[in-house]
C-alpha cells in the first residue's frame, strides 16, 4: 500500500512528537486479486505519534524496547497487506451464499468470496547507517484468521532534496503456507471437489514478494507541500492459486498537494 507501515525513528524522543496529514489529489491502488475492482482515492491521510516506548506510524502501532541513535528494536502490530486487497472490492454477494451451485461448475469465482483482515504482531529491529536503515521483522497474526507469518525485510532511506526531500525503499516479504492457504486458496465450501484437486496441482506453499517504492515532498507554504509517491510491487506465484493473481505486478501511486499540522518531522 502507499501507506507505509512505519517504524519508530532511531533518536531519543525528550517530548512527544505528532503529526497529522491529509494529502487532496488523485491516487491508484492497483489490486492484485482477479476480478476485482483496483482502489481509487482522492484523500490520503496520515498519523504519527512517537512518545518516549509508544509510537503510531500510520497503520503501525508498536512499543520501543532498545532505542539510540544507530539501531533500534520494537514491538510492532500492523494488519496484514492481503486482506486489505480483499476489502478494496468486496463482494456483494457473500461466498456462503453461492456454494450450493459449487457442483455445477469448477469453483467460485475470485471476486465472489471474502477474506478478512489479519493482525500481525512480532518483533522488528532497525539498523541505522549514513547510506541506508536496513530493518528485518517477524509477525504472526495474533487474531487467529490463519495463524501465518510472515518476515519482512528492507531498506530505506530519506534524503534532503533542493528544499523538499526524496526517499526510497526496496524489500521483501515472505509469507508462509498458512497464510498463503487462506488468502491465495480455495476452501471445499468454496469449490467442493475442485478444492483438493486445485491443491494436488498448485500445493499452497511459501511465497517471497518483493517491491520498490519512490516518494517525493517539497514544501510550498507554510504546513503545506506537494507529495508524490509510487509503489512497484511483484507478487511470487509460486505457492498461490494461479486463478486468484491477475496482475502479478502492480504499481500503485498518489500525487497532491499535502497539509500538515502537529510538531513532528
Amino acid at each position: 500500500m502507499l501507506v507505509a507501515h512505519g517504524a519508530a525513528q532511531g533518536t531519543e524522543i525528550s517530548a512527544p512528537e505528532w503529526k497529522l496529514s491529509l494529502v487532496s489529489g488523485r491516487g491508484l491502488i492497483e489490486n492484485p486479486l482477479d476480478g476485482r475492482e483496483d482502489g481509487e482515492t482522492f484523500l490520503l491521510p496520515a498519523f504519527s505519534y512517537y512518545g518516549k516506548r509508544f509510537f503510531v506510524s500510520n497503520l503501525t502501532a508498536g512499543y520501543s524496547l532498545v532505542e539510540n541513535k544507530r539501531f533500534y528494536i520494537d514491538l510492532i502490530a500492523q494488519p496484514n497487506e492481503d486482506g486489505l486487497f480483499f476489502q478494496l472490492d468486496k463482494p456483494e454477494v457473500a461466498a456462503g451464499s453461492v456454494t450450493s451451485f459449487v457442483q455445477l461448475r469448477e469453483a467460485t469465482e475470485v471476486s465472489e468470496i471474502d477474506r478478512r483482515i489479519s493482525l500481525m504482531a512480532g518483533p522488528s529491529g532497525t539498523l541505522v547507517t549514513e547510506l541506508a536503515d536496513v530493518s528485518f521483522s517477524w509477525l504472526y497474526d495474533v487474531t487467529g484468521v490463519h495463524h501465518g507469518s510472515e518476515t519482512h525485510l528492507s531498506i530505506d532511506k530519506q534524503y534532503p532534496l533542493f528544499d523538499g526531500a526524496i526517499g526510497w525503499g526496496i524489500g521483501a516479504v515472505q509469507k508462509d503456507t498458512d497464510l498463503v492457504r487462506y488468502y491465495y486458496h480455495f476452501t471445499e465450501e468454496e469449490a467442493g471437489v475442485f478444492a483438493r484437486r486445485y491443491a494436488a496441482v498448485y500445493p499452497p506453499g511459501d511465497v517471497t514478494d518483493q517491491y520498490v517504492r519512490l516518494q517525493f515532498s517539497y514544501p510550498i507554504g507554510k504546513g503545506f507541500a506537494v507529495r508524490l509517491a509510487g509503489r512497484y510491487s511483484y507478487f511470487d506465484l509460486d505457492g498461490r492459486l494461479p486463478r486468484f493473481i491477475e496482475k502479478p505486478e502492480t504499481l500503485s501511486w498518489f500525487a497532491g498537494i499535502q497539509y500538515s499540522i502537529g510538531n513532528g518531522r
